[in-house]
């Protein structure tokens, strides 16, 4: 499994949904040469299938909007929401992120934001969800393809993985995926 473009610090990511779209753009932003690795016959998951909303504490968006907001009152929000069921920790690690991940998309991936306005979501004590214009996860899941697509991502889609390969300390450096169910195919991968 041993490939130039392990040498180049190749990143191989196992799904093209918003997740591996998401981590695919941050590890090109890193410097990493990027493959996702898509079962299906596009990149889409379950967002593709949602509102595609996504709540965020502290943007632009939510300032230029007049809504005062913090990663604290995103945080008590949630876990009262869930019962204290979810690591608090994780959760304020979670929500003090969300606003930066937001900025990021639209400012380095250039996707366009809009604050939902007018639809507090149940359980928020704070207008946060943001989408793209069209309000729909199949318009954010396009955005987020064409994002990939104009960072120089490739996409393989209809490619199934079959096998992860690590070393001896159980680092992944290579993975086994079949497309479209042909031969198998292999390539080597630093992660």
């Amino acid at each position: 499994l041993s490939s130039e473009r392990t040498t180049r610090r190749l990143v191989v990511i196992v799904g093209g949904g918003a997740c591996g779209l998401v981590a695919a753009l941050a590890a090109k932003d890193a410097g990493a040469d990027v493959l996702v690795l898509e079962r299906d016959h596009a990149a889409s998951g379950s967002t593709a299938l949602s509102s595609g909303f996504i709540p965020a504490a502290c943007t632009r968006f939510q300032r230029a909007a007049g809504v005062v907001d913090t990663p604290e009152q995103f945080a008590a929000d949630v876990l009262r929401k869930n019962h204290g069921e979810a690591d608090p920790r994780m959760v304020d690690a979670i929500c003090r992120a969300s606003g930066r991940a937001i900025e990021w998309l639209a400012d380095r991936c250039g996707i366009a934001f809009v604050l939902m306005e007018g639809f507090l979501y149940p359980g928020h004590t704070a207008l946060r969800m943001h989408a793209v214009p069209e309000k729909t996860g199949r318009a954010f899941m396009t955005a987020l393809v064409e994002a990939c697509s104009r960072a120089g991502i490739d996409i393989l889609c209809e490619s199934q993985v079959t096998s992860l390969h690590a070393d001896s300390i159980r680092r992944v450096r290579g993975v086994s995926f079949s497309r479209r169910g042909e031969a198998i195919e292999e390539t080597g991968c630093n992660a």
